[in-house]
């Protein structure tokens, strides 16, 4: 229906729209051997049989050229008249809207992209949500460049596709319509490929594209991050769970010398927690043939792969202090011994690191030295909580993600704006202790609800049931809500899953129940010192009492 699915965004095609042209003294359509009009490129894909898009879209936009002389002008608008007939003529229910440039020269690349990078903006916020169909094969091959430069370097936000429409005597068997890339090694691209495999999880594979951040915390972040990236000097992130800590390290390596290009699927990372310190070592250090039991051969580790290239440590506070001990040295020295070795091998890496403790359980863990080492520079991750002003495009990107992994298609997953606001109002009362992945919870509650063809729900009910999903375990009853509470107390945090939807928070109760537990612990303690009560604590036994209900 109109208001969802895709949008078509296009050049009009001065020679092909609608159908291909014939300029001579005589002005008409070409034909095919038929007899027939041969379709333009935006008819092709619009309602060619072969077309994927055919009868999906019910939104177009027709970019005109706005030249300097009135004949060109004229000329635009009449071909854009006729397309606009031809579409609606051919699809009922299609709006076909213009839109004019302000471009005298079609060949000026940096003009072209002066027009898009304000009119794309624009097309966004009126289509919110919905995928736009970027058809590059009308226009100028100025035109057409720039399209897919803006495409492949970040500047048009998802969801959409760049697509390209061939006309029949050029198919030769293939299709009518097909997605464009040219493969572009942009700076988005290498940054979303170079995701250190064995740690990504679903929050690390989001695109944190600086671009779109509005509240200062993160920008501040990222300003910091760049500004650090440059220097062979070790970095910290702190953060708490899910507010993507591998995330920013890779964009410190994406945006820094020390990365070589070759293994930017795989550059060197390791989640600490999951390794034993001996199998840790090997991991990081490498071995000789016959160092231990099944070393049947020679073994390269994360240290020699990170030379000239950056090392990252996720969980560093579950490392072993003889690991650490050994990780200054290679540090200090930038050359480390394979286990079994007797030659040390050079590496001159750079080291990120990340943890999800505070800063006190880091002096506790990590010994001194290597603490002082690894924490030259700190950058602290905001929680979901603290920037609020993200999490309208962050939803956005976390359910579109959610629902490509999920296996659920664009259409299926489809949302209309309104529902998706209804969402993101949702999540910014929430404190959201688990960060992105509380987001990617509530998305595939929702993904679940919508393809669920054995109890079909609308998308309010799916929603309804999704947001559930910020409730994690089954609410606290009343006799152990005051313990809960406490360690929340204790822990600085919220107590959003502690209670149901519409369940009262019993102050009264809870409160009597930490005075009972303070007054028999107080008359434990002051019996096993052998001390009054009154010695022991700011208040008398007959307080106590109360509070005892005796």
């Amino acid at each position: 229906m109109a208001g969802s699915g895709p949008v078509l965004v296009s050049w009009v095609a001065l020679n092909h729209d609608p159908y291909h042209w014939r300029w001579d003294k005589k002005e008409g359509y070409k034909r095919d051997k038929a007899g027939n009009r041969i379709p333009g490129p935006t008819l092709t894909l619009l309602f060619d049989k072969e077309s994927p898009h055919r009868g999906q879209i019910l939104d177009v936009v027709l970019l005109l050229r706005k030249a300097s002389t009135p004949k060109d002008s004229s000329t635009d608008r009449r071909v854009a008249e006729r397309t606009k007939a031809e579409i609606e003529k051919e699809g009922k229910g299609i709006k076909v809207d213009f839109r004019s440039a302000a471009l005298d020269d079609p060949t000026d690349h940096k003009a072209i992209y002066g027009v898009l990078k304000t009119l794309l903006p624009e097309l966004r916020r009126k289509f919110a949500g919905r995928e736009l169909i970027i058809h590059v094969s009308p226009g100028t091959p100025a035109m057409q460049t720039v399209w897919v430069l803006m495409g492949e370097t970040g500047f048009i936000d998802q969801p959409f596709e760049l697509v390209k429409s061939v006309s029949e005597k050029d198919r030769k068997g293939g299709p009518a319509v097909v997605s464009f890339e040219v493969g572009i090694e942009t700076y988005y691209r290498m940054y979303m490929e170079s995701r250190p495999r064995r740690l990504a999880s679903a929050e690390d594979t989001l695109q944190w594209n600086p671009q779109r951040f509005q509240s200062e915390k993160l920008q501040e972040l990222y300003r910091l991050a760049a500004r650090f990236a440059g220097l062979n000097v070790p970095v910290l992130i702190f953060g708490e769970r899910g507010t993507g800590k591998t995330t920013l390290a890779n964009w410190i390596r994406a945006n820094s010398p020390f990365r070589k290009k070759g293994q930017d699927k795989r550059w060197p990372a390791v989640p600490c927690g999951q390794y034993s310190p001996s199998t840790m070592r090997a991991e990081l250090f490498g071995y000789k043939k016959g160092a231990y039991t099944g070393a049947d051969k020679d073994k390269d580790g994360l240290l020699r792969a990170a030379h000239k290239d950056t090392l990252f440590l996720d969980e560093v506070a579950d490392m072993s202090r003889d690991l650490q001990r050994l990780l200054i040295k290679a540090l200090e020295e930038k050359e480390y011994l394979p286990v079994g070795a007797d030659e040390p091998v050079k590496s001159e890496f750079r080291l990120v690191t990340a943890t999800n403790r505070p800063w006190s359980d880091l002096e506790e863990r990590l010994e001194p030295d290597f603490l002082d080492r690894i924490s030259m520079v700190t950058l602290q991750l905001p929680p979901l909580r603290e920037i609020r002003d993200d999490i309208p495009w962050l939803w956005r990107s976390v359910y579109e993600k959610a629902g490509t992994r999920a296996g659920v298609g664009k259409g299926a997953r489809a949302l209309a704006q309104r529902q998706h606001d209804k969402v993101v109002a949702a999540l910014r009362q929430h404190p959201l202790p688990g960060n992105i992945r509380d987001l990617l919870r509530v998305a595939y509650r929702l993904l679940a609800a919508k393809v669920d063809t054995s109890n079909p729900v609308s998308d309010d009910d799916a929603i309804a049931s999704a947001l559930q999903g910020l409730i994690r375990g089954d609410p606290v009853e009343e006799d152990d809500l005051a313990r809960a509470l406490a360690r929340a107390f204790a822990d600085s945090k919220p107590i959003d899953s502690l209670l149901a939807p519409g369940q009262e928070l019993p102050v009264k109760n809870v409160h009597k129940a930490l005075q009972r537990y303070v007054a028999l612990e107080a008359r434990r303690v002051a019996k096993a010192r052998k001390v009054g009560v009154e010695q022991l604590t700011d208040v008398g036994e007959r307080t106590l009492r109360n509070w005892l209900g005796e």
